[in-house]
């Protein structure tokens, strides 16, 4: 196990470098505050740091054994797997059916495969998670939101 926490450790360090240099290139700071290269900066350092402490870990600590349940049963598996397929799914369906309805089926999706919530429970928390949180952006905030073919 610990040569996997090392080529861990080394991936996400190539990663916050590869962060770090394009962060680098924004604009750090303008005259109203941080500008849009503040929060990558200090994200891909932040990433960077916690990188080289997986990498000395796995490097110098005394290696620990793995706990008896940590390989998941065969439905964790397909969770995950539930998870990874919404989440890819989500960007190319919301151009044509915008984000209320997008999220709308992928928070009935999510809870459906994770919770173990009562069914008008996950309606009422997916009714909330995608047309209160449209309204919240888009009336409140003023910030756009993307609104399909569909017109929702």
């Amino acid at each position: 196990m610990r040569r996997v926490h090392q080529i861990t450790g080394v991936v996400f360090l190539l990663v916050a470098a590869f962060l770090g240099h394009h962060a680098v290139g924004l604009r750090y700071y303008t005259p109203l505050g941080p500008g849009p290269g503040f929060f990558p900066v200090w994200l891909s350092l932040l990433l960077g740091l916690l990188a080289i402490g997986v990498l000395l870990r796995a490097s110098f600590a005394p290696p620990m054994p793995l706990p008896e349940e940590f390989i998941a049963p065969r439905s964790g598996y397909a969770r995950m797997t539930a998870v990874l397929v919404a989440l890819f799914a989500v960007p190319f369906v919301m151009p044509a059916l915008g984000f209320r309805l997008t999220m709308l089926g992928f928070y009935l999706a999510l809870l459906s495969v994770l919770g173990r919530r009562h069914p008008v429970e996950t309606v009422i928390l997916s009714l909330l998670g995608s047309f209160g949180v449209y309204h919240a952006f888009v009336e409140l905030l003023s910030q756009p939101l993307p609104v399909g073919s569909l017109g929702f």
